[in-house]
Parts: C-alpha cells; structure tokens; sequence
C-alpha cells in the first residue's frame, strides 16, 4: 500500500514519515531543486538535484506528481511507487496536492492522509526550525485548503505521540497486523 502525507510546511509531515518508518514503512525519498536545510542529507531527506538534472527526469517521464512549490520543483521516481504497489509492501512518501492527484490516477489504491494545522501553528514551527522570515512569508502565501485531496484528515497540531496514532489506526484499517 502507498500512503501519501499531505500538508503545509511545518505540519510535522517529515517527523511522522520519519517515525513510521521505524514501524517498516518504506520510506520513498523525493527528488527536489532546492537547496538542503540544515541537517538535511542527500537521498535521506530529499534527493537534491540541480534544475537541469530535474528537467532531464522530467524529458525522460521517469516522474510522477512533479510540481513547483514556493519556486523550487519536486517529484517522485514512478519507478519507486511500482515497486511498492502490492499488498506485501508498504510505504509512505510526503506529497502536495498534484502529487495526490497524479499518483491516485496511477495508482488508486494508495491513501492520502492530510496532516492539518492552523497557520498559526504552522508559523510558530517553522520559526522554531529557524526558516527565515522570506521563506515563512513565501510558504504562508501559498496555503490553500487541501481537505478535498484527503482521504483522511489528521489533526497535526497535537502532540506528536497523538498524531502518531491517529496515523496507526489509518493504517490499521489496512493492515490489520501493523504495529
């Protein structure tokens, strides 16, 4: 099963991926032009490529749900989702909107869980996480509702451990043996 996490930046969409692979989640890094936050490694967090790597993915239609958000671009290896799409493997990968759209076309099985917080919330976190006052003000401008792209909605300004479950009782659903 693929499972899609959707949500604003600073929503916690990293930190829950990040936890449920520890419960065997397969974690599929994305692809994206912009530059590392700090901490940030290469083919752990993102896989970070130059602009004219990314077009020469895009020529050769190895992507799916490419898109461009805040002027940098992001997308998936197709390649990566086919080999987790079957009831033996599980994995999870953060999306936007038109990689939800674009993946379900694909594959239509695969849930989309949206992590939803206030922009309040949202502001407050990524001060925390030292984003600069152009890059809060550039990521706030392009909010937009996502309830609609969801097959799930999350609560995500609770605290982790809470939002952690939530997310497990999804998974649950489907996985009946998940721990």
């Amino acid at each position: 099963m693929i499972y899609l996490i959707l949500g604003h930046s600073g929503s916690g969409k990293s930190t829950i991926r990040d936890i449920l692979t520890s419960h065997g989640l397969k974690k599929i890094v994305t692809y994206t032009t912009r530059e590392p936050r700090p901490n940030e490694i290469d083919g752990v967090d993102y896989n970070f490529i130059s602009l004219e790597n990314f077009q020469k993915f895009e020529n050769k239609n190895l992507f799916i749900g490419t898109t461009c958000y805040a002027g940098n671009f992001y997308s998936t290896l197709k390649k990566d989702l086919e080999e987790n799409n079957n009831k033996n493997k599980n994995c999870i990968i953060i999306v936007d909107k038109e990689g939800v759209i674009e993946i379900k076309k694909y594959f239509p099985n695969a849930i989309s869980i949206y992590l939803k917080c206030s922009k309040e919330i949202l502001i407050a976190r990524m001060k925390k996480r030292r984003d600069s006052k152009k890059e809060i003000e550039k990521r706030i401008s392009v909010m937009e509702d996502l309830d609609d792209y969801a097959d799930y909605i999350v609560d995500g300004s609770k605290n982790i451990d809470l939002v952690l479950e939530d997310f497990l009782k999804i998974i649950k659903n489907f996985h009946k043996n998940f721990d």
